[in-house]
């Protein structure tokens, strides 16, 4: 029980500085002294794993990605890419309020941490006609970007809950699916109504372009081919990544070389794309984030919490949930809230009201619920930094969207 206050206290701590709009990298930078000191830590071995999580691969490589990922809008942005893409977007989808929502839908297939990053620009280029506030797309951007993953088997998080629970991850998903439906509808209701209308631009001006030359509205056909010329970075990206299975950051890099060899960027240009790829603050957040976790994991303060709620005499099913919740609030990435939790909390459901495949889902959502609720999640973190956004805005919107989730979940498996 002692433990689990230290906890709460910690969260408590990290909720009430970022409230104030302390940096989100100084507050868990400071949390890690915080773990050290309450749960007897030794400072040496605090040190130690400081020291390792700054240079662990995990972080090299989420920071590697993150910057690419930066460097790759950029070069789009720059090329105009960004720009052909709206306009093509507006032919074939012409409602903003749609294109808005489906582009960190379509990004979100592209599981990786962080990669809200991808569709933020873009989110970005619509948005902004719409005359959306910064919550408003920090909140549409985080949550459609993670609206499929009770359904899409590359999630790790998927494929672990199916090993986990010892079924395949499309049996899982045959139970889970429902609950995408909730997501989106969360979406729409939190995120997308109450956006007005965009007026349609006039004929002559579909189809104008940055430089401010005008030409005749697109037709669909041409729509599709500039969509594909605009968007084959990002597809290469997702066909390098996914299908072929190569690691994000060399995909990203050789992605960027042909990207900047075929709009034939002048070298001078270079330099100012690296300088704006790189926010100090969003590293800043990287940073602090997984140093955090290591420190949590070192020093054995996750491992405390399951036993913790078990001496609170709480309803199983319960326990079972908040357990895998609360880890997720606290370490920010799925595959970690289930990895550490539902082995330890899986069989207080044996021999319950729920079968295998329910009570699979009832620890997915406890676990995913608590990441989408953490401010340490990266895609929650970055977006907010992208976009300049308040804290307190985005979880008015956020917790009613994860309690439909949940308020869905109970009547899947419960009723």
């Amino acid at each position: 029980m002692v433990d689990l206050l230290k906890l709460l206290l910690i969260l408590a701590l990290t909720i009430f500085l970022l409230l104030k709009k302390w940096e989100l990298g100084v507050v868990l930078l400071l949390n890690t002294g915080l773990v050290a000191l309450l749960f007897a830590y030794p400072l040496a071995a605090w040190g130690r794993s400081v020291l390792g999580a700054l240079v662990a691969a995990d972080t090299l490589d989420l920071a590697g990605a993150v910057f690419l990922v930066l460097v790759l809008a950029e070069v789009m942005r720059r090329t105009n890419a960004m720009e052909q893409m709206v306009t093509a977007l507006q032919v074939l989808v012409p409602d903003g309020r749609i294109t808005v929502a489906l582009m960190p839908l379509m990004i979100g297939l592209m599981p990786m941490l962080g990669g809200a990053m991808f569709s933020a620009p873009m989110v970005n280029e619509v948005g902004n006609p719409l005359g959306l506030s910064a919550d408003r797309k920090t909140f549409i951007n985080y949550w459609f970007r993670h609206a499929m993953e009770y359904v899409f088997p590359l999630y790790s998080s998927l494929l672990m809950m199916a090993a986990l629970m010892g079924v395949s991850v499309f049996d899982f998903i045959g139970a889970s699916w429902p609950l995408t439906f909730a997501a989106l509808l969360g979406g729409v209701i939190w995120g997308l109504a109450g956006i007005g209308a965009p007026a349609p631009p006039p004929e002559s001006t579909v189809g104008a372009m940055a430089a401010g030359t005008l030409r005749p509205a697109l037709t669909v056909r041409q729509a599709w081919l500039t969509l594909l010329r605009s968007t084959w970075p990002i597809l290469l990206v997702i066909l390098t990544v996914v299908v072929l299975k190569l690691p994000m950051v060399l995909s990203l890099i050789g992605v960027i070389a042909l990207l900047v060899a075929v709009k034939r960027v002048p070298p001078r240009e270079w330099w100012a794309v690296l300088k704006r790829s790189f926010p100090p603050s969003t590293f800043l957040a990287i940073v602090g984030v997984m140093v955090f976790k290591h420190v949590m994991e070192d020093a054995g303060a996750v491992n405390s919490i399951p036993q913790a709620l078990s001496t609170l005499g709480l309803p199983a099913l319960l326990v079972a949930f908040a357990v895998p919740m609360v880890v997720g609030l606290l370490t920010g990435t799925a595959a970690a809230a289930l990895a550490l939790s539902v082995p330890l909390v899986a069989p207080l459901l044996a021999g319950g009201p729920l079968d295998g495949l329910a009570a699979g889902v009832w620890l997915f959502v406890g676990g995913f619920s608590g990441v989408l609720l953490s401010p340490l999640h990266l895609c929650l973190a970055l977006t907010r930094e992208y976009f300049g956004a308040s804290w307190a805005p985005i979880y008015r919107r956020i917790v009613p969207a994860v309690a439909l989730i949940v308020a869905a979940t109970v009547g899947l498996v419960l009723l």
